[in-house]
């Protein structure tokens, strides 16, 4: 059965799930006063409802700003035309826990320098395939991308001297500089075919295991440098953080307009927010792969299709550089920052950790740098019950940032005049998680069966 949405334009009507919250009537109210319990843990919403006809059993009615319900607020980056998966209500995700995605669109890995040619130790392979065989696996179709195998047509008879031309050719490869192997290398689209080439020689080995690399670190810090914000879905048209936009983005904007469609397929058009960068058909939505373990596995899978581990180079030198994890990218005896790349300010991850023990290079238990920018990035129109306007009018809202070691950052970085504005924002969290729940509040976070 469908609910009959009310036609009042100065409430929002929310469909909710059944069951529902019973609808009472008591004597001490006014006969138009129609209350909804919200449950144990929630007060009693009084609905101002001046008709005196019933509400629909499937339907919540309240006045903006939402007080009881909340509002649904979501991570985008709009400049990028891109939606995180990091989305609920804001303090579900202040909470901690729901926001890691975050951390790793934002994480600048570090590349390992036993990756690197100028320090590779790997011994030259003496594979038993042959000359021959390697061409013709450099030879298969680079449009598959796992590397299945075909059965290869019989081919002519090949003279012994066409043979060696073929040979010298080979060799004449090997023997370019290592300049021109790197140019033949950014070639290659498939990172299996990189893996093939590799194993010819040990130049190719220690340019393969640095594209690998390459690979592994280009899953994470996809959203560094670029601008986001945390938005609300009660966010008003033409209300965008200061700088997002330049003025005439926003004259265009403000002439925007959206479609929107009921559960009936009716059509609605409403005024274009910064909400609906949130929607598919505005953005593209930005997939978090951070297991390394995982893609690591699918990696070899799609070389054992190729047929690669017959390759003793493959087996010996190139499989146990596959065997990455968080730690070969992500350090931990160093220390991570977080960068406002906007304001020119950071924020140390011993100063807002609640122990030294939960901090696991960037990745820190409990609330770490994703609820630090979510505290500070967040913009609605209205806030939600509990939240002081500041928690949504965030000052951070639509800043770049990044994540990347201290050491990294005094390189880059010398010249540079920068602020550290840890203890600011340490003081911030402790301030607004003792009011939220008590001066106990990191004993409360640290049992929470979120983690």
């Amino acid at each position: 059965m469908r609910a009959k949405v009310l036609d009042l334009p100065s409430y929002k009507v929310l469909h909710l799930r059944y069951p529902l919250p019973p609808i009472s009537h008591t004597p001490s109210q006014q006969p138009s006063d129609w209350c909804l319990h919200l449950g144990s843990n929630e007060r009693p919403l009084h609905l101002n409802h001046t008709a005196h006809a019933p509400v629909s059993a499937a339907s919540w009615i309240t006045k903006k700003p939402r007080l009881a319900m909340g509002q649904t607020f979501h991570v985008v980056a709009p400049r990028a035309k891109r939606y995180s998966s990091c989305e609920g209500k804001l303090a579900d995700l202040l909470a901690g826990g729901e926001a890691e995605d975050l951390l790793w669109l934002l994480a600048v890995p570090v590349r390992p320098q036993h990756h690197s040619p100028q320090n590779s130790t790997v011994i030259a392979s003496t594979s038993t395939i042959c000359e021959e065989q390697r061409e013709k696996k450099r030879n298969q179709d680079d449009n598959n991308v796992h590397g299945e195998s075909a059965q290869c047509p019989k081919q002519a008879k090949v003279h012994t001297q066409d043979k060696k031309k073929g040979l010298n050719t080979v060799v004449g490869l090997l023997s370019l500089p290592s300049e021109l192997h790197r140019l033949i290398f950014s070639f290659v689209d498939y990172i299996v075919d990189v893996i093939s080439f590799s194993c010819l020689n040990q130049s190719f080995l220690s340019i393969g295991c640095e594209i690998l690399d390459t690979y592994y670190m280009h899953h994470f810090g996809r959203w560094a440098g670029k601008n986001i914000v945390c938005v609300g879905e009660d966010v008003n048209p033409n209300d965008y953080p200061p700088g997002l936009f330049s003025k005439e983005e926003l004259e265009v904007l403000r002439q925007k307009t959206t479609m929107i469609w009921d559960d009936y397929g009716d059509v609605e058009t409403q005024p274009f927010t910064l909400y609906h960068f949130t929607y598919p058909r505005v953005s593209r939505r930005q997939i978090v792969k951070s297991d390394l373990y995982h893609i690591a596995g699918d990696l070899d899978d799609s070389c054992y299709d190729r047929g690669l581990r017959k390759d003793p180079t493959y087996e010996m030198h190139i499989r146990p550089y596959l065997r990455a994890t968080q730690e070969t990218y992500f350090p931990t005896d160093q220390l991570w920052i977080l960068r406002n790349l906007t304001m020119k300010q950071i924020v140390r991850a011993d100063a807002i950790a609640l122990s030294p023990d939960y901090i696991n290079g960037p990745d820190i238990k409990f609330l770490g740098f994703p609820e630090v920018i979510l505290s500070r990035i967040s913009w609605s129109s209205s806030q939600p019950i509990g939240f002081e306007e500041k928690s949504v009018r965030g000052v951070w809202a639509g800043h770049c940032f990044d994540i990347t070691t201290l050491s990294k950052h005094k390189t880059e970085t010398r010249e540079e005049e920068w602020t550290d504005v840890s203890e600011e924002v340490s003081k911030e969290i402790t301030s607004d998680w003792e009011a939220k729940i008590g001066a106990n509040w990191r004993e409360i976070i640290t049992r929470s069966e979120r983690w």
